[in-house]
């Protein structure tokens, strides 16, 4: 039951921002610009970079959601039960398909309380040949967040499909990440996943590792422990939990930012790519879900 909720049939073009509030903890949601949050505070700090009222490019967002898949298609190009799909570049300077089509899309509020809402997508027809829907829920906690994203086959064969969240983190030269992981799958020159490789890369973050760096990072890293903290003197320290579906963990920063997207997802960065491939099989009205808690310690 969501408490204090109101139903609403109201789209997203007609309420572009409305904001949750639970104890200290305020989340701003931009249901038109791609179902975005534009930020969450705690105790009016910043737990994810903030976005501005104003803006309308959803990479300056806070968080966006990945359906019905993750990173990136190669030229958008991939065969699926002999079935060869080409998908237009959705991104200025690749020709890669990137994060699905939940980003670009407008949802309409399906529910709205003072502390928890529920968006939803359709998706009809296009160069995807499956329909599908899409849900998030959000849930407002005294110390953060809780958000649940899914997906539900609506066509009449399987579907591909792989979640993911995509959160950025304010950062400075101090933050520290710490995560548990076998390892990365190692980038060609496009920054498509080809070789799993065990370990770390250049920054070990099993140990802790601040973000510092010569070179970007956008790796997807393997069997990660369903947990990550960010820690920064001064700051509150922040973890970021995910259901063990979500079995990649994808960070990606650059050099001189002042942030870090620490990205939980079902799939890793060319995920029809080379063996194994990696993403659920959805067969007819069958739904997939992964969920992401994000949290002040």
């Amino acid at each position: 039951m969501v408490e204090n909720a109101n139903r609403v049939n109201t789209t997203a073009n007609e309420l572009d921002t409305f904001v949750l509030m639970r104890g200290d903890t305020e989340l701003v949601i931009r249901p038109a610009l791609g179902g975005a949050i534009q930020s969450l505070r705690w105790r009016k700090q910043d737990i994810l970079r903030s976005g501005s009222k104003q803006e309308t490019d959803i990479v300056q967002m806070a968080s966006f959601p990945m359906v019905p898949v993750v990173n990136r298609i190669p030229d958008g190009k991939f065969t699926f039960e002999g079935r060869s799909v080409e998908l237009a570049p959705n991104l200025p300077g690749t020709s890669d398909f990137i994060h699905g089509f939940g980003w670009k899309r407008s949802w309409s509020i399906e529910m709205q309380g003072e502390s928890e809402a529920v968006l939803k997508l359709e998706y009809e027809s296009g160069l995807w040949p499956w329909a599908f829907e899409a849900h998030q829920k959000f849930k407002l906690e005294n110390n953060g967040l809780f958000t649940e994203l899914s997906v539900t086959n609506r066509s009449e064969t399987h579907m591909p499909a792989a979640l993911g969240f995509h959160p950025y983190f304010p950062m400075t030269s101090s933050t520290r990440l710490k995560a548990q992981y076998d390892g990365y799958w190692g980038n060609n020159d496009r920054q498509h996943a080809v070789q799993k490789v065990s370990g770390s890369t250049r920054k070990d973050f099993t140990v802790g590792a601040d973000l510092v760096d010569t070179e970007f990072l956008d790796t997807s890293h393997y069997n990660w422990l369903d947990r990550a903290i960010l820690t920064e003197p001064g700051c509150p320290t922040v973890s970021i939990t995910a259901s063990h579906k979500a079995k990649h963990l994808h960070v990606f920063y650059q050099p001189g930012g002042d942030f870090v997207a620490i990205e939980p997802t079902s799939g890793r960065s060319n995920m029809f790519g080379v063996p194994p491939q990696d993403y659920e099989i959805l067969a007819p009205r069958e739904t997939f879900s992964i969920w992401m808690k994000i949290e002040v310690e």
